[in-house]
């Protein structure tokens, strides 16, 4: 086996060029020379682009942590497709393995290398749209995005398998919502990588650089000078003087687009402010006003904001409610995805809105080339205070955005009097409002029920519901009360109940009997009554009949001990009163009361959420064609 050596002379300066790492293949010398080194062990001067500036915070000996292991990056080669750049960063993990950080934008993910699937080998892949389905390791998986990336160049020391001039690269997504990551270099020459997205912070990333972006400079046909600050990120911009639209192309230069704006419209965020929103410091770098291809033509205002370790963040504007929303990389799988809505950690995304949209007018710059996205179908998922936005373009693919609501008086907070805030009216599309989710609420409800009638079974499971009489009492025949007492009743329990059944043959009549318990060491009494009535009778050829002959009524918490009870009767006078009553009694009796008194101040709260929350949603719904709110009544 032949070893390959790490250290080499620059054929440009003859100094020692040293590799680092056995997976590196591409080193940029200190000359500039890049030295590309073979399977063989050879090495090639390659006629590379290198990489001159120090638009990201990321650099060669920047050191992170990923999955309980630590990486050092050692360097890069940038993508150019026709709008947009992105950084495969070369890392090397404290077990010597290889991966890429792929960055831009705002978003990172781990690339770790995997086996390219069978059904990829000699097939061409180019033909395939975004949103078609493709076998993989016999499993289906969809094609999320393609880019052809038309140039390259490198910074460090680099590990890149070929060095072809352009290649593509394609995202799949599986029905789960495991990316994978494929780079097609040549027909047969197709790495692929699982993708695994996190972010800035979970890296913790240290020996980290200044971000030091001079832009791109160039003059517009009216004279003035335009400074694209956030390019090459940004490639799409409008001159401050006249107002002209200008968009990067084929990797050259900034061409003026046709189109230009038709309303004279300004921002309510002065471009060049800086503010902190989620704890994140911002500038406003574009703003641009969307109109709705359909018949209501609905307008909104979205601000582009930058961060140099963040990247890129939007603010939406609408009728003075406001969202903030990232690109994101762990997305929605498609098995999630409904005509409707779907499902996502545990929160239900009903579908508000879904469109086509032109732009009335722009100020500033934009990521990629904001201008062309005239195809681009959107669809709006809420669940206030969140949002996912679903971007699908017929030739880019599919890229989602997650939005989160923001109040216009932490705005103002974070802008001060760079900010002057629009009129609100009604409620916005994620406004929380006092939201609720109706289905989460019912489910939570009923569980709180269950646990409650459950705690109920569980602490009467062990009544005894021993009955200490039965006795039918008589009232003499000239007296309308009666009074009786029942001796040697024993408690042994240290606080129950005693229930005592009545019942009484009445007839258009009533009788009511109050029960007193005396405990005969301390003579104190615990009483209750209750009374029972009937009547019924015929009226206008209809009979009709109240009242109840018997009736239920309790002592409660009585405390253990010798108990003689006391009857007291008493009975309406007429001419056909009622002439006996029974009673029954009976000790530790399972009471349902109250567990339906719980159960009723456990409805207050949801039935008042359900309702306001009813009518909260009725008029946030009523700017949607997808309101399940609207009736016959409304329309």
């Amino acid at each position: 086996m032949t070893e390959i050596p790490i250290t080499y002379p620059c054929p440009s300066c003859s100094n020692v060029v040293t590799f680092t790492s056995k997976h590196t293949t591409v080193k940029v010398c200190a000359c500039g020379t890049v030295l590309n080194r073979m399977p063989d062990g050879t090495v090639l001067s390659r006629p590379f682009h290198t990489i001159s500036d120090k638009a990201a915070v990321i650099a060669p000996g920047t050191t992170g942590k990923w999955d309980g292991k630590t990486f050092r990056v050692t360097g890069r080669f940038r993508t150019w497709t026709s709008e947009t750049v992105f950084n495969y960063w070369t890392i090397i993990f404290q077990d010597e393995t290889v991966a890429y950080l792929m960055e831009g934008y705002g978003m990172y993910a781990i690339l770790l290398p995997t086996s390219t699937p069978p059904e990829l080998s000699g097939d061409a892949i180019g033909q395939m749209k975004p949103g078609a389905n493709k076998q993989l390791n016999n499993v289906r998986y969809t094609l999320l995005r393609k880019d052809r990336c038309k140039k390259w160049d490198v910074e460090g020391e680099l590990h890149i398998p070929e060095c072809n001039t352009t290649f593509s690269t394609y995202d799949f997504t599986s029905p789960s919502g495991k990316l994978l990551h494929v780079i097609e270099y040549w027909a047969k020459v197709l790495p692929t990588y699982i993708v695994h997205n996190t972010d800035i912070t979970t890296l913790a990333l240290e020996e980290t650089r200044p971000y030091e972006n001079p832009g791109l400079k160039f003059t517009c046909r009216c004279g003035d000078e335009v400074h694209v600050e956030t390019f090459p990120f940004a490639q799409s911009c409008v001159c401050p003087k006249c107002g002209d639209w200008y968009v990067y192309e084929n990797n050259l230069q900034f061409n003026r687009h046709t189109k230009k704006n038709k309303q004279d419209i300004k921002p309510a965020i002065t471009l060049g402010a800086t503010g902190i929103i989620k704890g994140i410091s911002y500038k406003v770098i574009g703003f641009i006003v969307k109109e709705e291809y359909n018949a209501y033509s609905s307008q909104w205002r979205e601000y582009t904001l930058f961060n140099e370790r963040e990247g890129f963040a939007f603010l939406s504007e609408y009728d003075g409610h406001w969202i903030y929303l990232r690109e994101q990389g762990k997305t929605p799988a498609p098995d999630d995805l409904g005509i409707r809505g779907f499902n996502y950690d545990g929160d239900s995304f009903d579908l508000f809105n879904s469109y086509t949209y032109g732009i009335v007018t722009a100020r500033g710059e934009f990521p990629g080339n904001t201008f062309n996205d005239g195809n681009v179908k959107c669809s709006e998922f809420i669940s206030p205070p969140t949002l996912w936005a679903r971007e699908q373009s017929p030739g880019e693919g599919i890229v989602w955005f997650k939005g989160w609501h923001v109040d216009a008086g932490d705005l103002k907070k974070a802008f001060g009097d760079a900010i002057i805030r629009p009129t609100q009216s009604g409620v916005g599309v994620v406004q929380p409002n006092g939201y609720v989710n109706l289905t989460k609420m019912l489910r939570n409800t009923l569980i709180a029920a269950g646990i409650l009638i459950l705690l109920h079974l569980a602490a009467t499971s062990l009544n005894s519901e021993r009955q200490l009489f039965e006795q039918q009492f008589s009232f003499p025949d000239t007296a309308h009360t009666q009074t009786a007492v029942i001796n040697n009743i024993h408690l042994e329990k240290r606080k129950s109940n005693v229930m005592f059944k009545l019942y009484a043959p009445v007839e258009n009549t009533w009788v009511e009997v109050e029960a007193t318990l005396v405990n005969t060491k301390t003579g104190t009494e615990y009483s209750s009554s209750k009374g029972v009535e009937f009547y019924s009778g015929v009226e206008d050829g209809e009979r009709w009949s109240e009242g109840d002959p018997q009736g239920t009524f309790y002592i409660n918490e009585v405390p253990a001990g010798d108990y003689t009870l006391k009857l007291d009767a008493i009975r309406e006078q007429g001419f056909f009163p009622v002439k006996l009553y029974t009673i029954a009694a009976y000790y530790d009796v399972a009471n349902t009361r109250n567990l339906f008194i719980c159960l009723g101040l456990l409805l207050i709260w949801p039935i008042f959420k359900y309702f306001s929350t009813y009518f909260s949603e009725r008029q946030r719904w009523s700017n949607s064609p997808y309101s399940a709110f609207i009736t016959a009544g409304d329309e």
